[in-house]
């Protein structure tokens, strides 16, 4: 498997973290590639051919055709499935990044793979264009045909929600380990409020947004310190019961940590270095 990353074009900086493309070479009938850990983040990806698609939440398959989807947050990991070798290219966006561009409700999405029509409105260019980039093997060329059309995408509304992109800073400068209620005071806001605007334009909880980030500082301190025992990385993420750190781990990630960190897992490692891009603002606009 080979996985490649680049930063988008400034312009897009606010609302995209990266470019990125995974090409299995092997059948994944077998052997399903496990993909898109949850992390806060939006993905809206180009596939080159026929594939399922499963959250590990479900028991059930979705087929998925050669085409453009939009996948919303994931509260727990994706897998798919190929007969044959697959390419799949995706824009990997901000968790405030669609507050001002999708209206409906953005836990509508959540745990899901949309066809990105049913999401957006999307005219004939864009529809050639999308298969264009389905269908270019090229990765220059396809990173050019993918700066059109997240420009197409973000035309409609290029400003962020300013608020909400300080508050989940907030939690994310803090890995996650905070108090909800720090929010409610830092920001002057109330608890129904925040939720309802959270559940709305990011699609996840404070909670649950402060829960999977404090996981991805899991995985980034167990990637920094292997040798480093679990009791002592749970403590160092700001647990303070063992119970509590199994209890949250499993409920991310549907296994045990001690059965999650002996698999051998290259996706793994690429989700490790993309947190820690984010937590060291690697792909904050300001930074790069």
């Amino acid at each position: 498997m080979i996985y490649k990353e680049t930063l988008p074009d400034h312009l897009f900086s606010h609302h995209v973290e990266s470019y990125w493309h995974i090409f299995s070479d092997e059948r994944l009938a077998k052997d399903p590639l496990e993909m898109f850990l949850p992390t806060c983040t939006f993905n809206i990806i180009f596939i080159d051919s026929p594939s399922i698609v499963r959250s590990n939440s479900q028991t059930k398959w979705m087929r998925l055709q050669r085409g453009a989807y939009f996948i919303g947050q994931t509260n727990t990991s994706l897998s798919f499935k190929s007969k044959s070798a697959v390419n799949i290219t995706g824009v990997r966006f901000k968790p405030f990044a669609f507050a001002n561009l999708i209206k409906n409700p953005l836990i509508d999405f959540n745990d899901s793979i949309v066809a990105l029509e049913k999401v957006f409105s999307l005219d004939k260019i864009t529809h050639l264009l999308i298969q264009r980039i389905s269908m270019e093997s090229k990765a220059i060329i396809q990173e050019q045909l993918i700066n059109e059309f997240t420009n197409i995408l973000l035309s409609k509304a290029m400003s962020v929600d300013e608020n909400l992109r300080a508050q989940l800073n907030f939690i994310m400068l803090r890995h996650g380990s905070i108090r909800i209620r720090e929010l409610f005071e830092e920001f002057n806001v109330s608890k129904v409020t925040l939720h309802k605007h959270f559940i709305n334009k990011v699609g996840l909880s404070p909670k649950k947004v402060s829960q999977i980030w404090r996981m991805n500082r899991i995985l980034q301190l167990k990637e920094e310190f292997p040798d480093m025992s679990l009791t002592s990385i749970g403590l160092e993420a700001g647990f303070y019961d063992q119970a509590h750190f199994i209890k949250d781990f499993n409920s991310i990630f549907k296994i045990t940590p001690f059965k999650f960190f002996a698999q051998k897992s290259s996706l793994i490692e690429i989700t490790n270095l993309n947190i820690s891009k984010r937590f060291t603002n690697q792909y904050d606009p300001i930074v790069s």
